[in-house]
């Protein structure tokens, strides 16, 4: 930018070193230079369809303050100036270009500059001068323009198309202009108060498209950041398709072109990105890039199933367009067909687009992306929206798109001109989607990063299925955890549950999701290790990632989740050849620290150790499953203390140990399992859950379920379980207990199981009578040495 408003003027009386030859017949220039291939080398798609453009324009300019610059003018032929108001109106069609004769005089004649857009960074018009005149942290480059379709001797300029180079992120315009044939010159989008020189563009081969004079006046200077990215963009206008373009790179100390940059080759309205590092998109390739059309809707009224699939063969032609020949068909899914609003309003849509998610550039470039399809349907759509609903609309058309939305079983309202708001599966608060709900509604595909426009509002992500859904009807998404999920800073409620996740959860997804509530990623394929910024989760009361194959120990952070109640990993143990072991090692003393806890489902896992003494403190514990695990020693005592405990499962795991009569005081209990913890197999040995059964068993009365078989319980069988009248399990089978049965057990009328079998009951002792008629007795088992009315089997 320049830095202060002096005025700033541009010298055409600097062909010094160029000979210049007029012909009275001719309306061209001819330029006598010598054939320079010094960057050809450099040029990977060198093709001899390359046609020079600068040299078309046969006066070359460069910029800066020429207030105090002593440049030496030959003396040259005048060249007639047209005077501002007499310029052409560069919105209609382009005249033929005329050989009238050129009207020469004597003197020479300087430019005045045109405004400051084109370039935006103004560099020194010499070369040597401090970095050429460029900012820090930018290279001083050249770009040229030229015509690329002719016949061998007259070229024709671009008429009135434009070429915009532009910064990708910040939008700021580097240069905008085009290539005008009938006056011989590029003319600046916004240059109102330049004049110009009357004459006519001259096509040359490749050898010549590029100077090898040194002169500042050679090309038109601009300044690139050596870590931006640039985006070229072939704006609507006439002659589309013979738009092509070059920037190279410019040697200070002789102000040679020492290497290609970037190419554009005409081709149509088109977008290519190009940058100084390799962190940059590279599409600029001398490739066409070109933005192809999609059959339009031929009627605007909402559908309940729109498609875009074409109906008709696109035209040749866009009627919005006015060129010479038949352009190139434009990408279906980017650009419409017949062009409803405008390539001005195309170019408008789309720079709203990329302002809210500079990202997407590449995604709506690609015409088979979701985001580039959404935004040929946003077009062809209502254009009486607000940034913020087009936006809006734009983003669930990707979502839709992205997730296959043709093949979901309801999708009501999608992609129609109703309000977004009242699509199937979508709620709105103050007209902001606050609520994507599709479960279970057979998508598949995958989530488009730009949900993450939503941060602010989206709080519910509901699109998992039921554990038994039916295959047809299940949303699948056979992918790892998007990342862009971490970035919904409002988010409350995520279920992505059975939907075919993979891979292992990003460290840093849970840093910036403090306010989330409910997560569930239970039954997908997750791998690896919980992260540990699960402590950021300060708000999460659920907390499911049960049955994926993660493994590694349940770190100290967990104890950060004070607002946790549902805490499930369960099932994370394989029994296959994959030899994931689930979650290992012992239990972490914070886990105490979660006092609200209700639910902790650690079942099928490897934990091991000896079960933290803190776990006493989980006073709002309701469920304890630790099933199938490898828990050691002693049943602590402090379990006693919860008295809000409804299910303690702790079988099947090594535990040696008695049954604590604390456990008496657990009065709101109604399942206690503690079988299977004797072991002798593989060298190892465990003695169960051993010793006598305490009598403040009898203290239960809630209990429904008393499961202690495969132990080494001894003893007589008490006769207080007669006094669980919710009773309706008793399991006591393979242990070493003692008869007789007590008679009062038949005081359980609700007793549908009774499995006393493998114990050391003497034969003389029965199953009582009164057991055998109880109503809903289903299973009766004691040994065959002893006498049973009711029993199914020894």
């Amino acid at each position: 930018m320049p830095t202060n408003n002096r005025s700033k003027r541009r010298s055409i009386a600097i062909l010094a070193g160029l000979g210049i030859k007029s012909s009275e017949a001719r309306s061209w220039w001819s330029i006598d230079v010598a054939e320079i291939d010094n960057i050809k080398s450099d040029d990977p798609v060198f093709k001899k369809s390359s046609q020079l453009l600068l040299e078309d324009t046969y006066f070359l300019y460069g910029h800066g303050d020429t207030t105090n610059l002593n440049i030496a003018v030959p003396t040259l032929p005048s060249i007639e100036v047209f005077p501002q108001q007499q310029w052409p109106n560069y919105n209609a069609s382009v005249s033929p270009v005329q050989t009238a004769p050129t009207i020469i005089t004597s003197n020479p004649v300087v430019v005045s500059a045109p405004p400051v857009n084109p370039p935006t960074l103004s560099p020194s018009m010499t070369h040597q001068a401090a970095n050429g005149g460029c900012p820090p942290e930018h290279k001083l480059h050249r770009l040229w323009l030229y015509d690329s379709y002719g016949d061998a001797q007259h070229g024709d300029g671009w008429g009135t198309t434009t070429l915009q180079i532009r910064e990708q992120l910040s939008f700021d315009v580097i240069f905008e202009g085009t290539l005008d044939a009938e006056l011989g010159a590029i003319r600046y989008a916004a240059a109102a108060d330049a004049s110009m020189v009357d004459g006519h563009a001259k096509n040359h081969d490749d050898q010549q498209r590029r100077l090898e004079d040194t002169s500042e006046d050679n090309g038109v200077y601009i300044c690139l950041n050596e870590n931006a990215c640039y985006v070229g963009e072939i704006l609507g206008g006439t002659f589309t398709e013979e738009c092509s373009w070059e920037v190279t790179k410019v040697e200070l100390e002789t102000g040679n072109n020492v290497g290609l940059v970037a190419k554009g080759v005409g081709g149509g309205l088109g977008t290519c990105e190009f940058g100084l590092t390799d962190s940059c998109v590279h599409t600029c390739d001398g490739t066409v890039q070109t933005n192809q059309p999609t059959k339009t809707p031929t009627t605007l009224q909402p559908s309940k199933s729109p498609t875009i699939s074409p109906s008709g063969e696109p035209s040749e032609s866009p009627t919005r367009f006015k060129t010479k020949r038949p352009t190139m068909p434009l990408a279906p899914e980017v650009l419409p067909q017949d062009i409803l609003y405008g390539v001005d309003e195309l170019n408008r849509v789309k720079n709203i687009l990329l302002r809210a998610s500079p990202s997407s550039g590449p995604a709506l470039m690609d015409p088979s992306s979701p985001q580039s399809q959404a935004f040929a349907w946003i077009y062809n759509q209502r254009h009486d929206l607000s940034d913020e609903e087009l936006i809006q609309r734009w983003v669930l058309a990707s979502f839709y798109y992205g997730a296959n939305g043709d093949d979901w079983i309801v999708k009501d309202g999608w992609l129609t001109s109703q309000s977004e708001c009242s699509w199937y599966g979508v709620s709105c608060l103050n007209g902001a989607v606050s609520k994507l709900e599709l479960e279970q509604n057979r998508l598949a595909g995958f989530l488009v990063p730009e949900i993450a426009l939503w941060k602010k509002d989206l709080y519910v992500i509901s699109l998992g299925n039921d554990y038994d859904a039916p295959s047809e009807e299940k949303n699948t998404f056979v992918m790892p955890l998007p990342s862009v999920l971490g970035e919904l800073t409002y988010l409350k409620f995520l279920n992505l549950e059975h939907v075919g996740l993979v891979s292992s959860i990003p460290e840093g997804f849970f840093m910036n999701l403090s306010h989330l509530q409910s997560l569930y990623l239970n039954n997908n394929a997750i791998t690896g290790f919980l992260p540990r910024s699960i402590r950021h989760l300060s708000s999460i009361e659920v907390l499911w990632l049960g049955g994926n194959n993660m493994d590694g120990p349940i770190i100290s952070e967990i104890g950060h989740l004070t607002s946790l109640k549902d805490l499930s990993l369960e099932n994370n143990f394989r029994e296959d050849s994959s030899g994931n072991r689930g979650f290992v090692a012992a239990l972490p003393s914070e886990i105490g620290s979660l006092t609200n806890l209700e639910i902790l489902s650690l079942a099928d896992n490897a934990l091991s150790g000896q079960l933290p003494l803190q776990m006493g403190d989980l006073i709002s514990l309701r469920q304890l499953r630790l099933r199938n695990n490898f828990f050691e020693n002693q049943l602590p005592t402090v379990l006693g203390k919860l008295e809000l405990l409804e299910v303690l499962d702790i079988s099947h795991n090594w535990l040696s140990s008695t049954i604590p009569p604390e456990y008496g005081n657990m009065v709101s209990l109604t399942t206690l399992s503690l079988e299977s913890n004797y072991k002798d197999q593989n060298g190892y040995f465990t003695w169960g859950i051993n010793g006598e059964l305490p009598i403040e068993l009898g203290k239960l009365k809630n209990l429904q379920h008393l499961r202690m078989n495969d132990n080494y319980l001894t003893g007589t069988l008490i006769s207080e379980i007669g006094q669980l009248f919710l009773l309706e399990t008793l399991h006591l089978q393979n242990n070493f207990l003692q008869g007789p049965i007590p008679e009062v057990y038949s005081n359980c009328v609700m007793l549908k199981e009774v499995l006393l079998e493998d114990n050391s009951i003497d034969s003389q002792f029965g199953m009582p009578e009164g057991i055998c008629r109880l109503p809903e007795l289903d299973l009766a088992k004691v040994d065959c040495s002893l006498s049973c009315t009711c029993c199914h089997g020894c």
